[in-house]
């Protein structure tokens, strides 16, 4: 289980050097992930970088696949949780469309460091390695179940303000948005792909269609810059 997941108990002092070391050990694990795919993971090699005896790891992990599957779903739930967290201190204080056209810069600022720090391919990736794993495929569903009902949250908070369109689903919305962020990926297999700043603006101007006034707004980026709406 990883130490971040809101079903761990408190832990005690002793649970707290396990959960310390388990993060260490992730922390490790994803570094050789990200540098030479899962071919990089060897567990002699974590042990000895992370300073954490084999036993352990796999007293922790079970096998080499459940450390690499830790990993893969540590990555996956910190890098795009983190991204929610940050969408619902911004949604908190936004009552109409206009309003969040207004700070379109804020957004455009959300997206790039989104994907710098869970690029797209990274993304991909981990969905992609889910195929023919069974137990990785239940871990990665149980949490972006998790952030998918996070972000419906946030969602169900603007139709409530009246900002989401009435017909639209709260959690509809919520899957459309986190399905386009995972969608970058698609421009990176480009021969020609979209530079980051045309895929944002396309990002933002489809985002704003999931809501009420938006149709008078068709550029976000012009009440960024001063202009009439």
């Amino acid at each position: 289980m990883s130490p971040n997941s809101k079903s761990a108990p408190a832990p005690s002092p002793k649970q707290a050097r396990a959960v310390d070391t388990i993060a260490l050990v992730l922390e490790v694990t994803n570094k050789y992930l990200l540098s030479g795919g899962e071919a990089a993971v060897r567990v002699q090699e974590i042990s000895k970088t992370a300073n954490v005896s084999i036993g352990s790891i796999y007293h922790h992990f079970g096998d080499r696949d459940g450390l690499i599957r830790a990993a893969y779903v540590e990555r996956f739930r910190n890098a795009i949780q983190d991204d929610i967290e940050r969408v619902k201190r911004f949604m908190a204080r936004m009552h109409s469309a206009k309003e969040m056209a207004e700070h379109y810069d804020e957004m455009l600022a959300f997206l790039n460091h989104h994907f710098e720090q869970f690029p797209a391919r990274d993304q991909a990736t981990t969905i992609g390695s889910t195929t023919g794993r069974p137990p990785l495929r239940e871990a990665i569903i149980e949490v972006q179940s998790e952030l998918t009902s996070s972000l419906a949250e946030v969602m169900q908070l603007l139709k409530d303000r009246g900002i989401l369109k009435p017909h639209l689903d709260a959690r509809a919305a919520a899957v459309l948005t986190l399905g386009m962020l995972h969608g970058r990926v698609i421009s990176e297999l480009d021969r020609n792909p979209v530079n980051d700043e045309c895929w944002n603006t396309a990002f933002l101007s489809a985002f704003s269609g999931l809501f009420v006034g938006s149709d008078n707004l068709p550029i976000w980026g012009r009440l960024a810059n001063g202009a009439e709406a």
